[in-house]
């Protein structure tokens, strides 16, 4: 009877054993292959086409370094109530890891767990964001926002008074316009500001600043991202220059850009989940932000604005349409 004791609670052990494999996160399965294959939870604050590249960017990143995964994606279609409640159910299904796109989501997902490693993108400022703790880390998108003026009145020297239209309950918009100001005062560039927090305040928002301003700068802001179009087809019936601060912009109308591409910013996102899920430790991983890519310029937009680009610029940039 001892003995038949002694092998029940060995038998039991070795299953609770067996339970508690993944060091960080939730457990994995195998394959046919016997190979490793984790649960990763993706969460996206809302569709555009800079956050879907940085979602695109960090699956092949995965892909490439021969992780295999299953995805659990969701989409909070810009609202935080929305964020908060997929937060809780992705760490309520314990994946091995969290992939989050843009701050409310980042924040929503900090909140709900201590232990489930987390890494971000597409926040402009992590640390004021409250989400740096041990188990978050990722990739910051925040640009040099006065190498990109400098860009701007290389364009156009007349150029004195710069608008900004951004959404004010958003945290990345609100870093992104105190970069501005620091960098346009170095540069001797008056800003003009506009705050929207909805959708339907952006017309009458970009009107004002077209009769205001020299020529506009867009934040990565998730809501102005969804009207990018409006903006910049508005802007340019008024022969106004519009900076975008992303690729994604430019191809909405905006006439140039110098800022980086989220497709490489997921996909340094995704290296360092690779690091991850072999095994290295998320809190000895320090995040990271990018540096600004090509120049890029819209040619319809060039065109329609009449405008002749310098030399030095013109054999720098790509052109979209």
């Amino acid at each position: 009877m001892r003995k038949l004791f002694l092998l029940l609670s060995l038998f039991t052990v070795m299953i609770l054993s067996c339970g508690t494999e993944g060091k960080q996160g939730g457990e994995t399965s195998s394959n046919k292959e016997g190979k490793r294959k984790f649960k990763i939870g993706i969460t996206q604050i809302v569709a555009h086409p800079a956050l879907d590249k940085a979602r695109e960017g960090f699956k092949d990143a995965l892909k490439e370094a021969g992780i295999e995964a299953e995805y659990d994606e969701k989409n909070a279609n810009g609202e935080v109530s929305t964020a908060n409640l997929i937060a809780n159910t992705l760490v309520s299904s314990k994946p091995n890891l969290i992939y989050a796109i843009a701050t409310p989501t980042a924040q929503a997902a900090a909140q709900s767990t201590n232990e489930i490693p987390i890494v971000f993108s597409a926040i402009t400022d992590p640390k004021s964001a409250g989400i740096l703790k041990g188990n978050v880390t990722g990739v910051s998108d925040r640009v040099n926002i006065k190498q990109q003026l400098e860009l701007l009145i290389k364009l156009d020297s007349k150029i004195k008074k710069v608008g900004v239209i951004y959404n004010s309950s958003e945290q990345n918009s609100i870093v992104q316009v105190e970069d501005l100001k620091k960098a346009a005062s170095e540069l001797n560039l008056e800003i003009v500001e506009r705050s929207i927090t909805q959708a339907n305040e952006i017309p009458q928002a970009t009107e004002a600043l077209i009769a205001t301003s020299d020529a506009i700068y867009l934040p990565t802001d998730n809501l102005i991202a969804s009207v990018v179009n409006l903006i910049t087809e508005k802007a340019t019936n008024s022969k106004k220059i519009v900076f975008g601060a992303e690729a994604a912009h430019v191809n909405g109308g905006a006439l140039i850009t110098q800022g980086i591409d989220y497709y490489e910013l997921g996909k340094e996102a995704g290296k360092i989940a690779v690091e991850v899920l072999n095994g290295k430790n998320i809190s000895e991983i320090q995040f990271k932000t990018m540096e600004l890519n090509d120049i890029v310029v819209n040619s319809k937009t060039l065109k329609a604005l009449g405008i002749n680009l310098p030399d030095d610029v013109k054999t720098k940039a790509k052109f979209v349409e």
